[in-house]
Formats: structure tokens, C-alpha cells, sequence
């Protein structure tokens, strides 16, 4: 399934830009969608909460997969995945 709608974070209501996940992950290359805004709650905590849990320099940011299903993406600095950032897919024609 692909979503052919702009994706909204849950948190800060900005945009949410699509990535290409690298072929060798688990994702395989399917598009995701993240919210690279530093300033949203959700990032911007994110870093104290894993601190806590014993888990250093690690922050997450919030993704949304091609199934629609919402969860955290790891991050290692701000910059972290925004090489990953591509056009969105192109909608499905529809049969008439």
C-alpha cells in the first residue's frame, strides 16, 4: 500500500517529509514518512526518555510506514536520516 496523502506528525502537526528506507533493512526500501521537525515534542524529548532507560545518544523521531501504522525511528544526531529524504511516490492512476 502506498499513501498518497501528505502525512501530518501526530505531535507537532508539521509535514512529515517521505524517506526511502536503504534496501538492506528490514523495511527494504519501502517509503516512510518523518517528522524531521527539531522543535517537536516528541523528538525533542525523546532523547531524555532513552537516556533514562540506559540507551546514550539516542533520540527518535516519529514515522509512519506504508501501512499507516505510526512508531519512533532512531536518530543519532538532528541530521540523522535527512540524506534518506525523497519526492514523494506518485499516486495510482485510477481505472475507469
Amino acid at each position: 500500500m502506498q499513501m498518497e496523502k501528505e502525512q501530518v506528525c501526530p505531535y507537532c502537526g508539521e509535514k512529515m517529509d517521505p524517506i526511502r528506507t536503504p534496501e538492506l533493512s528490514s523495511w527494504g526500501g519501502e517509503i516512510h514518512y518523518v517528522c524531521f521537525n527539531d522543535e517537536c515534542t516528541y523528538y525533542k524529548n525523546s532523547w531524555q526518555v532513552l537516556d533514562g532507560q540506559g540507551i546514550e545518544r539516542t533520540g527518535y523521531r516519529c514515522r509512519v510506514d506504508p501501512r499507516g501504522v505510526y512508531g519512533p525511528m532512531a536518530v543519532w544526531s538532528s541530521d540523522a536520516l535527512k540524506n534518506l529524504k525523497c519526492a514523494p511516490p506518485a499516486p495510482h492512476a485510477t481505472a475507469k
